[in-house]
């Protein structure tokens, strides 16, 4: 394992292991809206970008997902097991709220030139991914002395992705089929990509609600900073994250940022409120990159492969709205060069919707 990724695992490691002592939150009646199961829809495309728009790198994922309605109040024995101790000192929680999800999704990658069938030996390989997830996402609350209201303050996703990479994955047919309906060329090379192989990676990610404030009363504006640490391990992709989220707008406790499909981080996959709320966000993250199967190729060797970079940043930016219970999100993603090969920058757009029900 790369030095920065090992100082990035102890890290975490330092900050957990003096709370595993701390007290467990009780798990309390959830909320109205927590009772009902949430449906999300997710695609991101290069072909949605603001401007630039390409077909190349991460060039499409599809995500279909379902969160559980709140999962009643276990047994201490189990409340221990599934609790992720505190990081860095941050305050005890009163209550919290946990519930599974499921989902299934397909994620393809092709290097710049899809023209030619020829190997292309210092571009990204050909790759699709093939996967499910089944996550546990815990919400923490702590009542606010002001308004007497129980607010969500921190998130935790412990998120386990079984899959496959390789011709058995379909990346072939849906991005050529997807070709051939808006009447544009096919991609040539895909008799060059990786090979079939499954994939094994458990994620987890902690996000906190901090810095909450307000900038207008009327009409209501607030703005709050989602900070963020991840810890993936697998032979899909392993790496350490870190990063956070500025946003602005209304209602913001509905939330914790948008979803996004893996390998990026899961985040917020519940959302609650009946009214209308809306923000705006600006992110950045930092990765520390161990493996990246969709760069470094195939396990067993003898695939295409390019060297990847162990240290890559991304930024985002995007608009959030709910109403009705339904979240609808856009957002447009940047990140710096990958692999050592090409000095390219990606950028890719997200959109997600989902439903309660």
């Amino acid at each position: 394992m790369p030095k920065t990724l090992a100082l990035g695992a102890a890290f975490l490691l330092a900050g957990i292991v003096p709370a595993v002592a701390q007290s467990i939150p009780i798990d309390t009646a959830p909320e109205p809206d927590e009772q009902r199961s949430i449906f999300t829809f997710q695609v991101e495309n290069d072909f949605f970008n603001i401007v630039g728009k390409s077909d190349r790198d991460y060039t499409n994922g599809v995500r279909i997902g379902w969160l559980s309605p709140a999962l009643p109040g276990l047994p201490e024995g189990w409340a221990r097991m599934l609790t992720m101790p505190t990081i860095f000192g941050e305050g005890p929680a009163s209550s919290v709220t946990r519930r599974v999800g499921v989902s299934i999704g397909q994620n393809l990658y092709t290097p710049q030139d899809t023209e030619t069938a020829q190997p292309i030996l210092n571009d990204r390989p050909y790759a699709a991914w093939l996967y499910m997830s089944v996550a546990l996402q815990s919400t923490y609350k702590r009542i606010d002395p002001q308004t007497g209201r129980s607010d969500p303050v921190r998130l935790d996703t412990l998120q386990l992705d079984l899959g496959l990479v390789g011709p058995a994955a379909g990346g072939a047919f849906v991005q050529n089929n997807f070709h051939r309906l808006i009447n544009d060329g096919p991609a040539n090379g895909w008799a060059n990509q990786l090979y079939n192989e499954p994939t094994l990676d458990l994620t987890f990610e902690r996000r906190w609600r901090t810095g909450q404030g307000v900038v207008l009363d009327q009409p209501r504006l607030e703005y709050d900073v989602v900070p963020s640490v991840a810890l993936s391990v697998g032979n899909a992709s392993t790496y350490a994250s870190v990063g956070g989220l500025l946003r602005v707008g209304k209602d913001l406790h509905a939330d914790f940022g948008p979803p996004r499909p893996r390998p990026a981080l899961p985040g917020s996959e519940g959302f609650v409120g009946s009214g209308f709320a809306w923000y705006l966000f600006f992110g950045v993250t930092g990765e520390a990159v161990a493996r990246n199967m969709f760069l470094d190729g195939n396990a067993g060797g003898n695939s295409m492969h390019v060297t990847h970079r162990p240290l890559v940043a991304e930024g985002t930016v995007g608009l959030v709205l709910l109403f009705r219970g339904m979240r609808v999100s856009f957002t447009q993603v940047l990140r710096t060069p990958e692999f050592f090969e090409r000095d390219r920058f990606d950028q890719y757009a997200s959109i997600n919707v989902a439903f309660r029900y």
